[in-house]
């Protein structure tokens, strides 16, 4: 499969799903989860945005908060169904979350923005994600720093062994896609090391707080 795009690399993840979920299982960011929930109330409400098979949902889960888990690869949601079956999975797109306005505490998105095409389509996702936090939500986002020329590329790797599609980002440019939506960041790091211990990706690792309402 000749991977282009978005779509390409979505149904990459559809066919090649089980094997995928079985790949990234351990790599979780316990550091940043621990950090996002610091912020939360007890119980908080919290939607997994780009959950992929719900490695980070049950994580979530298991420290007592209320998760859903959202993600537009239906290969993946239906691995996190059957393996996560107490915890509700939706088979969505990040540019027109299928929920209400105000209903979210939290949206914990990790590494669920690297495969959208375009900083148009990234500033709607987090347009989004403010339209269904409440007023001092907080949003946790995980994002493939630029460290070269290249703003997109086709990427081989040793987490999924195939090509995909990936966008990068500057520390300003998340920045001013955040405040630009009205966020207010809590916290933010670039040149974080990979958590899947490539070297060669460096990560963006923010925090931020909605402030006011839509």
């Amino acid at each position: 499969m000749a991977i282009k795009g978005l779509k390409d690399t979505i149904d990459w993840y559809n066919s090649n799903a089980s094997s995928y979920a079985k790949a990234a299982k351990s790599l979780y960011f316990l550091p940043a989860i621990e950090k996002f929930i610091s912020y939360l109330p007890k119980s908080a409400k919290i939607l997994d945005a780009g959950c992929g098979s719900g490695r980070d949902s049950a994580i979530l889960k298991s420290k007592g908060f209320d998760v859903t888990g959202l993600d537009i690869s239906e290969g993946l949601i239906n691995v996190a169904k059957k393996e996560h079956k107490d915890i509700a999975f939706v088979l969505g797109d990040l540019l027109k979350l299928p929920f209400p306005d105000n209903g979210f505490d939290g949206v914990w998105a990790q590494a669920s923005l690297v495969h959208l095409e375009t900083p148009q389509d990234t500033k709607k996702a987090i347009g989004e994600f403010y339209r269904i936090l409440k007023n001092q939500g907080v949003i946790h986002i995980f994002v493939r720093e630029q460290t070269t020329d290249k703003k997109t590329d086709i990427v081989s790797d040793t987490l999924s062994n195939h090509d995909r599609f990936f966008q990068y980002y500057t520390k300003d440019e998340i920045l001013e896609m955040l405040e630009s939506c009205k966020f207010q960041i809590v916290f933010i790091e670039n040149n974080v090391a990979d958590p899947a211990g490539r070297q060669e990706t460096k990560w963006i690792w923010v925090v931020a707080r909605k402030i006011g309402n839509n």
